[in-house]
This record gives C-alpha cells, sequence and structure tokens, in this order.
C-alpha cells in the first residue's frame, strides 16, 4: 500500500470528478494526451544523444509499413490468445512488453542497474495493485517514451504515411470487423496497461471493480471513460518527427511544424467529444487527422516542406 500511496499523490481527478459528469473525463483523457506530447518533447534530446533509433534509415518509405505490419501481428495474436481462452498470455505478453519498454528507457537515463531496480518497482506495483492511477501514470511514461523513440525513427513523410495507415486501420477494426472493441474489452479484463482509464466518479475503483466488463454498445466501462495508449502515441510520433527533423521557426521551444501537429491534435480530440457515445469510437480517425492538418497548415505557414 506504500508503494500504491506514492502513485496516489499525482491525480487531482479524484478530487474534482463530479458525479455522472461526462466533459470532465473526457478534458482529462486530453490531458493525458497533452502531458504525453509535452514529455515526450522532453525525452527527444536525450533519445537522440544516444541513438537510440528503431530504424536505420529515418526518411525510409518502407520503415512505418513494417510497424505497421507489427501492429496486426500483435494484434492477431493476442486475439488468438483471447479466443482460445489463454488469457494469461496476453498477460504476459502486455506485461514483459510494459517492463521492457520501461527498462530499456530508464536505462538510457539512469544506467543498467538503477533502471532494473526502478522497473521492478513499477511492475510490482501494476501487479499487486493495478489501479486506475498507477495503470494512467505507466500508461504516460509508455506513450511519451515510444513516441519519442519512434518520432525520432522517422522523418515527416513517412511519419505521414504511418498516420494515415494507422487511420483506416482504426476506423476498419472498429466499425467493421469490431476485432479492436474485442481486444480492449480482454485487456480491460486482465487490467493491462494499454488503456487510460478516467473514473466517471469519485468513489470508482479499477482494482475492486469485479464486475468490469467493457460496454460495446456504449464504448465505456460501467464505471469509467477508456482511451487507448495508440490515440496518444501515434499523433505524437508525427510531433518529434517534425520537431528534430525540419528547420523552421520555433514557438514556446517547439517549431511551428510540430506545435501546428500538437494543436491538431487536441482540436481532433475535441471532435472526437462531439460523436456519438451510443458506440464505441475509433480515435485515430480524429486525433491523426487532426494532427496532421495541423502539421500541414503550419508547414504552410513557416514556409517549410515535409521531408
Amino acid at each position: 500500500m506504500r508503494a500504491a500511496g506514492l502513485f496516489k499523490l499525482w491525480p487531482p481527478i479524484i478530487l474534482l470528478m463530479a458525479d455522472d459528469s461526462v466533459t470532465t473525463p473526457m478534458l482529462f483523457m486530453l490531458a493525458f494526451v497533452v502531458v504525453v506530447q509535452v514529455l515526450a518533447l522532453v525525452l527527444t534530446p536525450s533519445f537522440t544523444a544516444s541513438d537510440a533509433r528503431v530504424f536505420e534509415n529515418p526518411s525510409s518509405p518502407t520503415d512505418p509499413l513494417i510497424y505497421i505490419v507489427m501492429i496486426i501481428a500483435v494484434t492477431g495474436v493476442l486475439l488468438l490468445a483471447m479466443r482460445l481462452k489463454r488469457g494469461w498470455l496476453v498477460s504476459g505478453f502486455v506485461l514483459i512488453s510494459v517492463a521492457s519498454s520501461i527498462l530499456y528507457v530508464l536505462s538510457i537515463f539512469l544506467g543498467i542497474v538503477p533502471a532494473l531496480f526502478l522497473t521492478g518497482f513499477l511492475m510490482a506495483v501494476l501487479h499487486y495493485y493495478p489501479e486506475w492511477y498507477v495503470i494512467d501514470t505507466i500508461g504516460i511514461l509508455i506513450c511519451a517514451s515510444i513516441s519519442a523513440l519512434f518520432g525520432i525513427s522517422l522523418t515527416t513523410v513517412p511519419a505521414i504515411l504511418l498516420l494515415v495507415v494507422l487511420a483506416v486501420y482504426d476506423a476498419i477494426s472498429v466499425y467493421k470487423t469490431k476485432h479492436m472493441v474485442v481486444l480492449a474489452e480482454g485487456v480491460i479484463n486482465i487490467k493491462a496497461p494499454l488503456l487510460f482509464v478516467v473514473p466517471r466518479t469519485r468513489e470508482y475503483s479499477f482494482v475492486h471493480d469485479q464486475s468490469m466488463t467493457f460496454d460495446r454498445m456504449k464504448g465505456e466501462g460501467r464505471g469509467a471513460f477508456f482511451l487507448g495508449l495508440g490515440d496518444a502515441i501515434i499523433p505524437t510520433i508525427l510531433v518529434i518527427s517534425a520537431s528534430w527533423s525540419l528547420q523552421a521557426p520555433v514557438i514556446l521551444g517547439v517549431n511551428v511544424p510540430a506545435m501546428g501537429a500538437m494543436i491538431g491534435t487536441y482540436l481532433g480530440f475535441l471532435a472526437l467529444m462531439t460523436t456519438s457515445r451510443d458506440k464505441p469510437q475509433a480515435g485515430l480517425p480524429f486525433l491523426n487527422g487532426g494532427a496532421l492538418l495541423g502539421f500541414l497548415l503550419a508547414c504552410i505557414l513557416a514556409g517549410v516542406m515535409p521531408s
């Protein structure tokens, strides 16, 4: 409980949340996206200095295709495990992936030994007390680090290709095949840190909600709203890509194209908030679409061309 108490210090949301409020949880989701993008920008110089790139040639148009194939393959494996009722495989895969991501990032800043201890601490808290604020805190760290890592691995043209294809894929997987909805339900049931969880009431507890199910008709849980980590990661990749690969005027420490992508992401999220809550909604068409439009308009204003 002491470890859980450390995480409980940060979320003022539990004091501000009004019963049956819808707008407030959605605005906190938007705040998560903002924090992820700002933190990713902060992490980028350290990642760049360590030469921690995923792809050797950041300008290659085949790099985003490799990333997309990886996403589809992992999604297929997780869905197969769920269909075969092997939830422990899904849980194990997710926890190993999360631990590896955290360890990799922390080792850049702390060295391998302190990173191992801190990663072990975080995973122990996640395992024994997967409350919503623990999952959200770890989710922010994962999103910011993955966004920074892939953002410095792609120039803007491959990043644009990635955002366009994944927006289309997200729409198909939510509205047509609906397999992403099934995956989200499985992730919620095993309390994996692959979703941001925002309570609808002050009393809500993700740990003690034994009746937790994902309402496929409404796109929400019984006591919380959910946002996939990918909805924060993917548009942020374009933000980071623009921040290091384009020479443009700077505003508040961020160049104009990157700032345009950030503002566009937030406007896209606000547009997502206006959609019907009668069924699950695909986030990437709105978030990626907003990021792309904001980025392109900012490029025009700054007089630079995507590269």
